[in-house]
């Protein structure tokens, strides 16, 4: 992929609950694209800033199909939650480093499926390309790879229970939205 797509941006709104919405918990860590290629892998960020040499761990990007494209959060775990002061040590590194590097392997918290052996998938709803993606997570079934799941409808609650139990936030997506590349969008 020569131009990396850049990630579509959310809009800050207050705890709802919408049947038309599902809702995922706000990782707190590093937003981050990947583009599978039949001999490599590429992984960037919003700015479209490449992070491929900081996370040497993500080669099991590869067992994905060729002309594949994904959205997600590189995340180091702890507990379950984020822990975004040992991702960020990693992170700040332009180079490579050792898989795992301080003990802190890095998990893609995957939430969008782009493309899918090329086809864009840009148009799909939102409902569609997460089927896909989750789809597709299981029959690959890397640990390091995670589906980033959700739930419809009760967003004030998921917000209560994700806040309890010390995550960041939650984000709210629109079933029927489409991907619109770089935008911020309430969808």
């Amino acid at each position: 992929m020569k131009t990396p797509l850049l990630p579509m941006l959310a809009v800050p709104a207050a705890p709802f609950d919408a049947e038309d919405y599902e809702f995922e918990l706000k990782w707190d860590g590093v937003r981050a694209l990947a583009a599978i290629e039949q001999s490599h892998w590429q992984l960037w960020g919003r700015t479209g800033s490449d992070y491929t040499l900081r996370y040497p761990e993500l080669a099991v990007l590869r067992h994905l199909p060729a002309g594949t494209v994904v959205d997600g959060e590189l995340v180091v775990l702890h507990q379950g939650r984020a822990n975004f002061s040992a991702l960020l040590h990693r992170h700040q590194r332009q180079h490579s480093c050792p898989a795992g590097a301080a003990g802190s392997p890095v998990c893609y918290m995957l939430f969008d499926l782009l493309f899918l052996e090329g086809n864009a998938l840009l148009r799909e709803a939102l409902v569609e390309r997460r089927r896909r993606l989750r789809d597709l997570l299981e029959r690959v079934r890397e640990p390091l790879l995670v589906y980033s799941p959700g739930v419809v409808g009760s967003g004030r609650e998921f917000f209560r229970q994700a806040s309890a139990q010390g995550h960041e936030g939650v984000m709210a997506k629109q079933q029927a939205s489409r991907y619109r590349p770089g935008n911020r969008s309430p969808a």
